[in-house]
């Protein structure tokens, strides 16, 4: 029987302790409602007292100044504003993206600021954070905290036009900056007695470095046989190491390997010739050249491709490869971004160039 009694006095004393504890969580939550978040932290210990101590009024704030906790969680204060003194109790406006900035770490106090993200150059120029600037009337930028992010004023452009268009090829128009797309007339390329004379083109006139491919066509207006000429390149006179020298150290090429008929770039080029650069980059082939003497690569499968030169003096009809001079590099690799406008390239030709596709190495013979 007593040890009946003795269980329920167990019982009830767990209750009523455990009740005692929950009204005074209740009762420390109501001075300090955020008290758990904060008490655990040895940064705020340092200068907080809990249970929070409030008065029974919110402070009277400046007009446009807003309410907001204080460091510790606890108390209606009002937000510092720029320039105002700041510590871990007295918090900064974050609503205006202010931000209390210490002169070093052992600053007791600091002072609100704004923080600003970082400026953007490019090409010289200085840009502030979120500036919008233009590279040129085709192309629209904004400076986004040290790096900026472009766009096209002129999409029309990346849309080349289908179906019946023949030879689609942007022109430039008399008094707008926007480019826009002239297709060939399928009834005026060639009469309707016209009989199609076009010779295959002939080989590249450089084994390395800048050369000149030539043929026979009639496929103009007056049907009339003229001479085309293309600019190509098999190989460059000075070849870049088949693996780019920042993977040397991991990529070890195997003897007997070296001699490789056809590589592509690993690192985007531009197309050059005198004074004019192509406006895209490209990842041109080139056929093999570091193979022994009696093995000679060549191209077995090329293709004819049109590409936009953007140059710094006019360059027009027969004499707009008089710049190529033969032996020249026709690829040049991208160190910097390419600004038509910047760099004074402002006059665009479109050049046929052999595109190769495939190469093939043969012994010579004996």
């Amino acid at each position: 029987m007593g040890q009946r009694k003795t269980g329920e006095m167990i019982v009830w004393i767990t209750v009523i302790i455990a009740t005692i504890g929950w009204h005074v969580e209740c009762y420390i939550e109501d001075l300090c409602p955020n008290c758990n978040l904060y008490q655990d932290s040895a940064e705020v210990r340092s200068h907080c007292a809990y249970p929070c101590q409030c008065t029974n009024r919110d402070p009277v704030c400046e007009p446009g100044v807003p309410h907001t906790r204080d460091g510790c969680g606890c108390c209606p204060v009002c937000a510092r504003q720029e320039g105002d003194p700041c510590d871990g109790i007295a918090v900064c406006d974050q609503r205006k993206g202010l931000v209390c900035q210490y002169d070093d770490y052992y600053s007791p106090a600091g002072i609100c600021r704004v923080v600003k993200g970082l400026p953007c150059t490019v090409y010289n120029k200085t840009y502030d954070n979120g500036e919008t600037f233009r590279l040129d009337c085709r192309t629209q930028c904004t400076c986004q905290n040290g790096t900026y992010a472009c766009a096209s004023l002129c999409p029309q452009e990346n849309i080349s036009p289908q179906g019946l268009c023949r030879h689609p090829r942007l022109v430039e128009v008399p008094g707008q900056c926007c480019r826009e797309w002239m297709c060939d007339n399928v009834n005026m390329e060639r009469p309707p007695n016209c009989e199609a004379l076009v010779t295959p083109w002939s080989e590249c006139s450089s084994q390395c470095g800048l050369g000149l491919s030539r043929r026979m066509s009639n496929a103009n207006e007056a049907c009339k046989p003229n001479n085309e000429t293309r600019l190509c390149q098999i190989r460059p006179c000075h070849s870049p190491p088949l693996v780019n020298a920042k993977y040397a150290r991991h990529h070890h090429i195997r003897k007997g390997h070296e001699c490789k008929a056809t590589i592509k770039s690993m690192a985007p080029m531009r197309l050059k010739f005198g004074d004019c650069r192509s406006r895209k980059t490209f990842h041109p082939k080139r056929c093999g050249g570091a193979c022994p003497a009696h093995v000679e690569c060549a191209p077995e499968l090329s293709t004819t491709v049109k590409v936009e030169f953007l140059c710094r003096s006019p360059v027009e009809g027969h004499d707009r490869l008089d710049g190529a001079v033969p032996g020249d590099d026709l690829w040049e690799p991208v160190h910097r971004p390419f600004s038509a406008t910047a760099d004074d390239y402002v006059h665009s030709v479109y050049v046929d160039v052999e595109w190769i596709v495939k190469c093939t190495c043969r012994r010579h013979a004996d």
